[in-house]
């Protein structure tokens, strides 16, 4: 009997009511996506490189029947109990969706399975269809490459399903099964089934009349020896395809082969799509697994840039005909045939690559919480929120709307939270600094914070954002840190220096910093959508992270002189925020909200945040006499983002530690709710009821709340929790932080929302995969590659495994009172130095007495370390104390 895999926690098997909103994303980085639901259908059809959730792509499914001598035992659809609302789920086609019943193309109405289980563990889900009177046990295994460091086979733009089939009855059954796919989009396809090198492929083109940026292809792959094709399904009216493609298949028999030499010449009155099928024969005797693996893939080369030149993510769209970007996909694989017969060919090195990532995750002492948390988070990175250009340049979304992207260009203050790809493709993470750098900066030195596509053309009309631009410089130390590479700094250096002069340049319009004081007097735009007037700590503490970045930088780059300006002015920064913006409980804004004058200076006919109301009408209320759209003395979730980005990169304090740890305890304590009965949110609501999470802003007893406050302040987004929780994490505060992680998670338990959607300005929000963060909190990675230097400080005492991905490499270091053993998984790590603070006694490195100097452990010499090697380090003792 097929058995459930084993050490599974609960949280990761959805049932029942668990089930109900979980879709799970398939396909590649930057290839868009195809979701698979809990029932096992097949959702949101990513891949026309533009959003598509909720929308099926015709009725495009698995099958399975079983026959015995001459007799149909049974077919059934391999979906589980329909998901959807009776009534009708959203449609894009007239006469379906709500008001129609329950959507046609979810199979509803085709005989399936009573029940499904459904295990989702990133990047692998599995699914067990439960049916009593079928005769056999029916298991699907669905997979998308997912392999730290290879950046290529992570961007394989397939879907990967294995069918596991055991006969638990006492004679041979015949069981064939089916794959059905809808040519996407297109009423006139050619359909053209070849068998090749072992494997049977039916290809999807189109034979209509389309623009370049539309056309595309899809493949069936399966490499089964008994394999029947139907190239075409009826063309009919009405519901006649279906019908009499089921009528066919649920039958005994073999399918009927079915091929059109003319195109169609009508086009389906439901907007259907044509289809084809693929099936393969298997005979299983009784007390046998047989197995049927099929790859779904697809090629849409080129994307439209439906957004282009307009002013804003809110704007009409482009008018004209828009200009187009090429996936990096097409330039790999010829089309969807060829990269689905690429990853049959090499489909057991990928799926032991990709199941090695998910092991060495679930496997680990991380807690649950923060698995989960990564568990639901980094299939953002497979969705259609990323895009993957010509050259291999990841460009953003911040996330979806249901049929276009939401808020274009890597948006760096929002972006500014991802943590994931730096870590686990962190070739890609560099393309962003690199694209930044060459198409976003400025005569002026500052950098626009919406990069436009095609690359190269133009600027956003908003300007710098001070967390983003900021963000940027610490985040291009972080990539050469983990490089190694003083040529790859070399070459963006002088765009780096600029854009950290531009504090204090004369042509900064929004006057941040003109007296070098470390500290951004002037007006700052922010990921809260407006600006905020004078000192503040959360941006300040970006702007002082920076300033430090560049002096090790500037040192490094042999300017000695700059790097003890940039050095001078953190300290003065650093001081200013712990002396007047630390109120002996947390850190806050300095600003007389009733001094109007404040605004006049930037009174320049300039857009105020995303508003089309004048400067001074969006940030001036005379009916208050207040300056709107400020923190002042509220206690912000974000009031020290920049130490948590510190702390991050390495660059050690920015602020007093003990009022760092008080001012984390306050976030806490005030914005922590266990309950949201009584919470009044006027804003989007993303929590709510008996929901627990944490808030954005709040003020406590003994302040006063502006009369209108800064955007989102009553909100809770993920992205923050995460962050927010890592920090707390970071710095002792262990069970803080897995409170707000575990709020977090419990939202997405399946039952109340999507456990691998996490919601913000739209669906597969980018700042939700802050969630990494998390990770090497926990473990307390260290990582430089300058020095050749990886560490671990886990937050807890005692043995663990903890994963670790670095530099080139990835892979697990476990952690034992006598023992320290640090493996490679994947890729390569150099190193030559161990870090490991509660290290007592003497270590030894291959069996010889290792230099200590303290925590450090001096390895004698560059170990370059491949996947399946180990570095084992003995030692008296090991473990905090």
């Amino acid at each position: 009997m097929l058995q459930q895999p084993k050490n599974i926690d609960d949280r990761f098997v959805y049932t029942g009511k668990r089930r109900k909103y979980v879709s799970f994303p398939l396909g590649g980085i930057g290839t868009g996506s195809v979701s698979l639901t809990g029932s096992g259908r097949l959702v949101d059809w990513s891949i026309r490189n533009r959003p598509a959730i909720y929308q099926f792509n015709g009725y495009s499914h698995f099958a399975i029947k079983a026959e015995q001598d001459g007799k149909l035992l049974g077919a059934r659809v391999l979906n589980g109990p329909y998901e959807g609302t009776p009534a009708g789920s959203p449609s894009v086609r007239k006469f379906d969706g709500f008001g129609f019943g329950a959507n046609r193309d979810s199979m509803a109405g085709v005989p399936h399975f009573d029940d499904v289980t459904f295990i989702g563990r990133f990047p692998v889900a599995e699914l067990e269809f439960h049916q009593a009177n079928f005769p056999g046990q029916v298991r699907m295994t669905a997979f998308s490459p997912f392999i730290p460091h290879n950046d290529r086979d992570s961007s394989m733009p397939v879907a990967l399903f294995a069918i596991l089939v055991e006969n638990d009855t006492d004679a041979p059954i015949d069981y064939t099964i089916a794959s059905t796919l809808g040519n996407y989009g297109c009423d006139s396809g050619i359909h053209t089934f070849t068998r090749k090198n072992g494997l049977s492929i039916l290809h999807f083109t189109s034979a209509d009349t389309r623009s370049p940026e539309r056309r595309g292809d899809l493949a069936i792959t399966a490499d089964g020896e008994d394999v029947e094709h139907v190239d075409y399904h009826f063309r009919g009216q009405w519901f006649d395809s279906l019908s009499r493609y089921w009528r066919e298949f649920a039958r005994v028999g073999r399918l009927r082969e079915r091929r059109y030499e003319k195109p169609r010449t009508t086009k389906n009155m439901f907007q259907e799509p044509e289809h084809g099928t693929l099936a393969v024969r298997v005979r299983i005797v009784p007390g046998q697994t047989g197995q049927v693996r099929f790859a779904i893939s697809w090629n849409y080369p080129l994307g439209s840039v439906y957004w282009f030149n307009r002013d804003q993510p809110g704007s009409p769209p482009f008018e004209g005909t828009p200009p187009t970007w090429k996936n990096y996909y097409a330039t790999q694989w010829a089309d969807s045939a060829a990269s689905g017969a690429d990853a049959f060919k090499r489909w057991d090195t990928l799926d032991a690559q990709t199941v090695a990532f998910r092991d060495s995750i679930f496997g680990s002492s991380l807690p649950l919480e923060i698995i989960d948390a990564l568990n639901g988070t980094l299939g953002i990175l497979r969705s259609a929120t990323l895009i993957r250009l010509e050259g291999g340049e990841i460009w953003g979304w911040e996330g979806q709307h249901i049929h276009e992207g939401s808020c274009e260009g890597s948006c760096t203050h929002v972006w500014n939270y991802q943590q994931a790809l730096a870590n686990l493709f962190p070739a890609l993470e560099r393309t962003l600094r690199e694209t930044e750098f060459t198409y976003n900066q400025l005569p002026s030195g500052g950098l626009t914070f919406r990069q436009r596509l095609p690359l190269g053309s133009g600027f956003d009309i908003i300007g710098p954002c001070a967390d983003g631009h900021f963000g940027a410089i610490v985040k291009a130390y972080r990539e050469w840190k983990n490089l190694g590479d003083d040529a790859w700094l070399r070459t963006y250096w002088p765009k780096i220096r600029r854009a950290i002069e531009y504090a204090w340049s004369p042509d900064n319009p929004d006057k941040w910093d003109l007296d070098k004081t470390g500290v951004l007097w002037g007006r700052q735009h922010h990921t809260l959508d407006m600006e905020l007037f004078g000192p503040n700590s959360w941006l300040t503490t970006i702007y002082v992270a920076a300033l430090k970045a560049a002096s090790h930088m500037a040192e490094a780059m042999g300017d000695p002189a700059f790097a003890k300006e940039c050095h001078d002015m953190a300290v003065k920064g650093s001081a200013y925020v712990d002396r007047e913006l630390f109120n002996g409980h947390y850190y806050g804004q300095k600003l007389d909200l009733s001094d109007r004058s404040v605004l006049t200076n930037f009174d320049q006919n300039r857009k105020a945040g995303v508003l089309s109301d004048s400067f001074m009408e969006a940030y001036w209320s005379d009916e208050h006499g207040e300056i709107k759209y400020q923190i002042g003395n509220g206690c912000l979730t974000d009031q020290i983002l920049g130490q948590w980005h510190a702390d991050i990169v390495g660059l050690g304090d920015l602020l007093d530690p003990e009022k760092v740890r008080t001012a984390l305890q306050s976030v806490f304590k005030e914005n922590y709710r266990p309950s949201l009965r009584d919470h009044f949110n006027p804003c989007r609501v993303y929590a709510y009821e008996d929901e627990a999470g944490l808030l954005l802003c709040t003020w406590p007893d003994g302040t006063t709340k502006p009369a209108v406050p800064a955007p989102y302040a009553e909100e809770i987004w993920t992205g923050l929790e995460y962050m927010m929780a890592s920090h707390l994490i970071q710095r002792g505060l262990v069970e803080e932080g897995l409170t707000v992680v575990r709020a977090a998670r419990a939202r997405h338990d399946g039952s109340r929302r999507n456990p691998w959607n996490d919601i913000e300005c739209g669906s597969y929000y980018i700042r939700a995969l802050s969630s990494y963060a998390l990770l090497n909190a926990y473990s307390g990675l260290s990582f430089d590659q300058q020095r050749g230097e990886i560490g671990f400080k886990p937050a807890r005492a005692g043995d663990g495994i903890y994963f670790w991905s670095a530099g080139r490499g990835w892979g697990i270091i476990e952690l034992k009172a006598s023992t320290v053993t640090l493996t490679v998984k994947g890729g390569e790590l150099v190193v030559s130095r161990l870090r490991l603070p509660g290290l007592r006694g003497v270590a030894t490195v291959e069996g010889q007495t290792a230099e200590r100097n303290g925590d450090l452990i001096l390895l004698g010499r560059n170990h370059a370390l491949q996947a399946g090697d180990r570095l084992i380090v003995g030692v008296d003792a090991y473990g905090q104390a």
